[in-house]
Order: structure tokens, then C-alpha cells, then sequence
């Protein structure tokens, strides 16, 4: 009896999702990115719950949707009608240098959590697109974007929640650009500037000395 009610509640919760989905146009963009972002892991259709390691644009990554209460929908989408998911998202280390990360997901219905964490760290999301989805589910599509300053050389180990049941996340997406940076010469650059203002200075003395001549 208590697994016939189970899954009535799934079903609902199903059917209730679909038109969401289609409205929606799911695993579609409606947002752009700052300048020189390079994809590091993109999930626009998500293929397996709880963990799917197959990112659908560029390298390895792991999106996992940590409290179990949650299933898979047949528009690839992650949904729980009963508690608010918790997500985790892992991808490999950057290179050397200094990188803005920025963290992008989609989502339906219940809004995501302000704060995302990047290795321990938080940052505060920026809501960088919202439609009002109307209907029996209510709630809007949202996409928003995090971003981090970071040193290359570690994995990179995010963490994002939603604010209550009911988030259809749709999709998830993590981005990486290099810094610019001013280069700090070097000893032997230091030792040619210096000989080359030695003689600027020892030609400007020349010059005054023949002319007070």
C-alpha cells in the first residue's frame, strides 16, 4: 500500500514537471558568458541519477545530486517533490596561474540557493536570466552564475543547493578564463634597464657639458 502511494506521488510529480520541461525548452542557454570563457564540464541533458560523469560539452567532470530524495525525468532533468536537493559538482585541476571559475545552472520552478561553494569557498549567485513559467507548477525559469578567483594547481570541488522541493535542475556548467596579469621581468631584464638608463643619463651630461662649452 505505502509503495502504491510512493508512486502515485512520483507520477504526479512527473506529469507536473513535463509541460515545465516544454515550455522551457530544456537543455538550451538563455544565458551568455563574460568574454574568453573556455567550457570546462557542461551537462545540458542530464543521463543518470544520482551521479552522471559524462559531461555533453568538453572534458570529465561528475554532477551529483547528494540527498537521494530526488529521481531522473524523461526530460533529463533532476527533480524532487518531496525535499530540496543538494548538488555537487567536480571537475579536474586548472593550470598554473590565476583563473576566474564561474559556476552556471539552470533551473526550474524553486529557485537555487544564493551561496555556492567552490573548495570551501562561497560566492553569491548573480540571476542572469528569469521567465515566469506560470501554469499549475508556478515558479520561473532561473539561470544564474557564480564566479571565483582562484590559483591553478587543484580540483575543482563546487557545491550549490536548492531553497526548497520542487527545483527541476535543468542544466549545470562550469567555466574557467586566465586572468590578466602584469609580468614581473626578470633579474637579467632589471640589469638591461638599468644599463640603458645609465646611458641615457651619461649622454645627457655629454650633451650638457659640450653645449656649456
Amino acid at each position: 500500500m505505502h509503495h502504491a502511494f510512493v508512486f502515485k506521488r512520483i507520477l504526479s510529480a512527473a506529469l507536473l514537471a513535463a509541460p515545465l520541461l516544454a515550455s522551457a525548452a530544456g537543455g538550451q542557454w538563455d544565458s551568455t558568458l563574460p568574454s574568453g570563457t573556455a567550457t570546462l564540464a557542461e551537462w545540458n541533458i542530464i543521463n543518470s541519477y544520482p551521479a552522471d560523469s559524462t559531461p555533453d560539452v568538453a572534458g570529465a567532470g561528475t554532477l551529483t545530486e547528494t540527498t537521494g530524495t530526488a529521481f531522473l525525468t524523461s526530460g533529463g532533468n533532476i527533480y524532487s517533490f518531496s525535499a530540496p536537493t543538494a548538488f555537487t559538482v567536480n571537475t579536474a585541476a586548472l593550470g598554473a596561474g590565476s583563473w576566474d571559475v564561474y559556476l552556471r545552472i539552470g533551473g526550474l520552478g524553486t529557485s537555487v540557493k544564493d551561496l555556492a561553494s567552490l573548495n570551501g569557498v562561497d560566492a553569491t549567485r548573480t540571476l542572469v536570466f528569469t521567465e515566469n513559467l506560470g501554469g499549475t507548477f508556478g515558479g520561473a525559469e532561473e539561470e544564474s552564475l557564480w564566479k571565483w578567483t582562484v590559483t591553478g594547481g587543484s580540483a575543482l570541488n563546487f557545491a550549490f543547493g536548492a531553497t526548497g522541493s520542487s527545483l527541476s535542475l535543468d542544466q549545470v556548467g562550469v567555466y574557467a578564463v586566465a586572468t590578466a596579469t602584469t609580468a614581473v621581468p626578470e633579474p637579467g631584464t632589471w640589469a638591461l634597464m638599468a644599463a640603458g638608463l645609465g646611458m641615457v643619463g651619461f649622454v645627457s651630461r655629454r650633451r650638457q657639458r659640450l653645449n656649456a662649452a
